[in-house]
């Protein structure tokens, strides 16, 4: 201590020699500069100061001394103060103290620092303050708060059934666990605990009789779940039989309200060989299946001739071995009536005609057809072939004959004009006599010949012509 004192007395000597030295150059300061930190002893309050006073400061209250710094400065030559030391330092309070069953939150712990305190979750504070302030004189302020643990009351009863641990009340995270007396299902949370807030985490469970009644589905088989009673979580598992299938769950489940979940399945039977429809065919991906599943559906395409309806769906579907009854989704095609023809008409005569139908030419005044007589109504909605006539038929002269000649001689015979063949020399005409030109602009029958008698195939024809007439005679005496 008397070397600190001894250092300061030399200190404040060098610094009135310099005074001494510029004494030839005076000024005045002014007040001394206020500090964060200290503040000015009592006996320079209000004075005026000159060149070399001197004046010194005291740390303000909440803040130390630091050792071997100068805490005086000194008025200069021009007039301003001498720049101080820092010479005080915030004074430290210390750990304020943790706090149990909480948290301690803090930056520092020096002179007007707050500290903050906070409990864990499931603890809430009792104390009225909830911080602590270092104060100038080094202690805290306030206590240390107190953090009690949340508290909650019976949970309470549920019927027909009772829990355990039975307490007056329970700590935060206390945990209770329902149990049903034999035979009954408990319908929600079985344990439950305290929380935070001084609740319970669930709402009460119950007691319940679940029950489910013995499902059934028809075509079905059972792979498991064959006897009851059925209680909570009981399992059936279903097959189907041959020719059905299974539409659904293959297991259900009983539940808490003594349902059966998922819904119940369907067995449901297939169906054959879709029907055949007379306009049209089915696609070709289902021309070979025989058999198809109930929800399938199948398609149609429509027959050549005939046209798809708007609007009009062109499938039918399964279910349950029956198919659907389709709309009819395709119309045939229509021609208008065909052409006329002079010296001709057809048959049967209509405003319209379908697909496939057929009409009849037929000529009048002694004429013929030229071209198909009948035509079709084709899918094109156009008639086949083209439009026939009817025209004179024409014969070139028959065919002459040996020994004879016909009648009348013309360059060209019409349609039904007739000649006649006749013979010289006593001869016989062999055949039709008479020949007529037909529609096909051919002469009827073949040609005649002339015979004088004498011919082999004369003698030869009476000959089988006599003995014709002896088999009929003997043949009638057998019966007369």
């Amino acid at each position: 201590m008397m070397i600190l004192v001894s250092f300061s007395m030399r200190c404040w000597c060098v610094l009135i020699i310099i005074a001494t030295l510029f004494s030839g150059t005076h000024g005045d300061c002014d007040i001394p500069p206020r500090l964060q930190y200290g503040e000015l002893t009592p006996e320079f309050a209000g004075k005026n100061f000159t060149t070399g006073d001197v004046v010194q400061y005291n740390c303000r209250p909440g803040y130390l001394r630091i050792p071997n710094t100068n805490n005086s400065i000194i008025c200069l030559s021009n007039s301003s103060w001498s720049t101080p030391d820092v010479f005080c330092q915030l004074r430290s309070c210390g750990n304020p103290g943790d706090l149990p069953n909480g948290e301690l939150h803090a930056e520092d712990f020096f002179f007007g620092s707050r500290v903050n305190y906070t409990c864990n979750l499931g603890y809430n504070m009792i104390s009225k303050f909830n911080y602590r302030i270092c104060q100038a004189d080094g202690t805290w302020s306030n206590g240390i708060p107190i953090c009690e643990v949340q508290i909650c009351t019976s949970p309470g009863s549920i019927i027909n059934g009772t829990f355990s641990p039975q307490k007056d009340e329970y700590s935060f995270q206390d945990s209770v666990k329902y149990e049903c007396i034999k035979g009954l299902v408990l319908v929600g949370e079985s344990s439950q605990f305290c929380t935070e807030f001084g609740n319970w985490s669930h709402a009460l469970p119950s007691c319940k009789d679940v029950k489910c009644a013995n499902p059934s589905v028809s075509y079905s088989t059972r792979l498991s779940g064959f006897n009851g009673p059925y209680t909570l979580n009981s399992a059936i598992t279903f097959a189907c039989v041959e020719g059905f299938d299974l539409f659904g769950p293959s297991t259900i489940t009983c539940n808490i309200d003594s349902q059966w979940e998922p819904s119940l399945p369907e067995c449901l039977g297939r169906c054959g060989v879709p029907p055949s429809l007379h306009y049209a065919q089915l696609k070709p991906e289902f021309g070979s299946q025989i058999t198809f599943s109930s929800g399938i559906k199948v398609q149609y395409t429509c027959q050549l001739g005939y046209n798809p309806v708007s609007g009009k769906d062109a499938t039918i579907i399964c279910h349950n071995s029956i198919w659907s009854t389709p709309d009819v989704f395709c119309t045939p095609q229509i021609c208008q009536p065909p052409e006329n023809i002079v010296n001709g008409n057809f048959i049967p005569q209509k405003d319209q005609y379908k697909y496939n139908e057929m009409v009849t030419y037929r000529c009048f005044n002694n004429t013929t057809i030229v071209g198909d007589s009948s035509r079709f109504c084709t899918d094109t909605g156009k008639w086949s072939s083209v439009v026939p006539s009817c025209d004179a038929q024409i014969c070139q002269p028959p065919e002459n004959i040996v020994n004879g000649n016909f009648t009348p001689q013309k360059d060209q015979y019409q349609y039904n004009e007739m000649v006649t063949y006749q013979c010289f020399n006593n001869m016989t005409v062999v055949g039709d006599s008479s020949r007529f030109c037909t529609n096909t602009g051919k002469w009827s029958s073949v040609v005649p010949s002339c015979d004088d008698g004498n011919d082999a195939g004369v003698i030869f024809g009476n000959l089988v012509l006599l003995l014709t007439m002896i088999v009929v005679t003997q043949t009638f005496r057998q019966f007369f």
